[in-house]
């Protein structure tokens, strides 16, 4: 069994971060899509799905679905890749849908998902990596104690 496994769900006040798979795969599709390539295609989607999951199962990155618990709707897609326990170190992603894309919704996620990436897997060194610039994501970040230099890459030393 792989160590990742049983860290689902999690919970804050108002999100849940559950599998991708618990989600349905149009919500994951209308994310990708407005993140990367906009050619992305439902295939694509699910095959990106998947291999997420087996790279979570096979202890190399965890990532989540998060889900409003109130409306339980699609928010995005958060966790943790370049993950190495041993050096303590890893990226963090983090995607919302653009309703979701405010300070008190992105604020609540990443707050959990620092506290549980340093509580939980012991990591002392986050990187968020933007790619471009946001504001709104840079006063989010710079609030959760995250340095920047170049407005596009921070980092989190605990």
């Amino acid at each position: 069994m792989s160590q990742f496994e049983k860290y689902h769900p999690l919970l804050t006040p108002h999100y849940a971060f559950d599998w991708l798979t618990k989600n349905r795969v149009i919500d994951v599709f209308n994310l990708y899509q407005s993140i990367k390539e906009p050619a992305i295609t439902m295939e694509t989607t699910a095959a990106l799905v998947n291999d997420t999951m087996r790279a979570i199962f096979s202890d190399q990155q965890l990532v989540w679905g998060v889900t409003d618990k109130a409306t339980d709707d699609f928010v995005g897609q958060v966790g943790f890749t370049s993950l190495n326990l041993d050096q303590h170190a890893a990226t963090v992603k983090i995607a919302v849908v653009a309703a979701y894309h405010r300070s008190e919704p992105l604020t609540e996620i990443l707050q959990r998902l620092i506290s549980f990436g340093t509580l939980e897997l012991k990591l002392q060194h986050l990187t968020v990596t933007i790619p471009v610039m946001d504001k709104l994501v840079e006063q989010v970040l710079t609030g959760l104690n995250f340095t920047t230099t170049d407005h596009l890459t921070f980092n989190f030393q605990q």
